[in-house]
């Protein structure tokens, strides 16, 4: 009654546990009993890749999310700030030394206070060439897809299981309390079939 439920709960445990290590291994292609035995995620990973980057460019974010993005209100204040503090940079230190320091910030506050009333609309100019080009050139799909295929296996393993440790513990977790319940079953099946023999 005790030893069959127990025995039950460590293959179920121990199967699940096998079960979830084969999602990752073996890394390379292994022939056993003329089975060619490989993990699921070194197996299809060029198709992981692939669905994880399609994801990402179709539900999460795409080129028109950036450009809308760039083109916020918010965006366009931090980008003119930036502009304007490097290019007043850049102006007081290519004054000549001999302008008074006075003169330079004058100047500087002048130029700079123009520009970056003037970046806004210059932006909003350039953003259909620049959404054409980005367009052209940039694919978060690919992105995607390059950066997971750049991974090792264990890089790639490591990431897996810091998402979803939990949810995989609880797998090896539910497979001991299945195995548990039918060693369970066994032996009730066992106690009442020897009982109504004697």
């Amino acid at each position: 009654m005790i030893s069959l439920p127990l025995i039950g709960a460590a293959i179920g445990w121990m199967t699940n546990w096998v079960a979830v290590k084969l999602i990752f291994r073996p890394y390379r292609p292994v022939s056993l009993f003329g089975y060619v035995i490989q993990g699921v995620v070194p197996k299809r990973r060029e198709d992981l890749s692939r669905s994880i980057g399609q994801v990402v460019e179709k539900e999460l974010i795409s080129v028109d999310d950036l450009i809308e993005t760039i083109r916020s209100r918010e965006a366009m204040d931090k980008i003119s700030l930036a502009v304007a503090g490097s290019i007043r940079g850049r102006i007081m230190d290519r004054m000549p030394g001999f302008v008074p320091l006075s003169v330079k910030r004058a100047v500087s506050d002048i130029i700079t206070d123009q520009i970056q009333k003037d970046i806004p609309a210059v932006i909003e100019e350039s953003m259909g060439r620049f959404g054409r080009l980005m367009k052209e050139t940039v694919s978060f799909q690919s992105i995607v897809e390059d950066r997971i295929n750049s991974f090792s296996l264990e890089r790639l393993e490591q990431m897996i299981m810091e998402v979803s440790s939990r949810e995989l513990k609880h797998i090896e977790l539910l497979g001991g309390v299945l195995g548990f319940l039918i060693g369970l079953v066994q032996a009730l099946a066992i106690y009442f079939i020897a009982d109504a023999n004697s």
